[in-house]
């Protein structure tokens, strides 16, 4: 065989390309499509998780549309709806703490719808309230606003002491007092 090689240079090297490029092709062709497979493992590695993640969500969907109800109704219980307007709700807002406050006792000299603020998820309506009272019939009118729903968050609190006229008057301290009152509305 070797002296057929020597003797047939030419015809050597050409079988024996036709050997080794075939050879070349196949582990070339073997080689990518292993390198192929590789990426496929890592893509089916990275989304068995996430697969894993939706199942478990899959068999938990009766128990998570429950809770998101729950959820539902705890913020209608504490926002105003977006089907009613900041006007609506600002005058129901003001009428309420006049409410509130004439039933602790106090006595409302003045109240004022103010220009609602726009979020993005939220409307803030605010409303602002003078009363005058005993620091008794405050805290009880602070008390109805905080049981109040939906909730009535006080922005601002200011309490000026008045003074007596008469010294014959009894030793009963009343307050002028400022209550500048929040609550949500839900945008639209």
């Amino acid at each position: 065989m070797r002296f057929w090689i020597r003797s047939h240079r030419r015809s050597a090297i050409l079988v024996g390309l036709t050997l080794v490029i075939p050879l070349y092709l196949f582990f070339g062709v073997l080689g990518s499509l292993l390198s192929l497979r590789a990426d496929y493992s890592a893509q089916i590695a990275s989304i068995e998780p996430r697969i894993a993640r939706m199942q478990g969500l899959i068999e938990k969907e009766s128990a998570l549309r429950e809770s998101l109800s729950g959820i539902s109704t705890i913020v209608s219980d504490h926002v105003y709806g977006k089907g009613a307007a900041a006007a609506t709700v600002a005058a129901s807002l003001q009428a309420e703490a006049r409410r509130i406050l004439d039933d602790a006792g106090m006595e409302v000299t003045n109240s004022q719808v103010l220009q609602p603020r726009k979020r993005s998820e939220f409307d803030y309506i605010a409303v602002k309230v003078v009363a005058r009272g005993s620091l008794e019939q405050l805290n009880l009118g602070l008390e109805e606003l905080a049981a109040f729903r939906p909730i009535v968050f006080v922005e601002s609190l200011d309490t000026f002491p008045n003074r007596r006229r008469r010294r014959d008057e009894p030793e009963s301290q009343t307050l002028t007092v400022s209550l500048q009152l929040l609550s949500l509305r839900a945008a639209s």
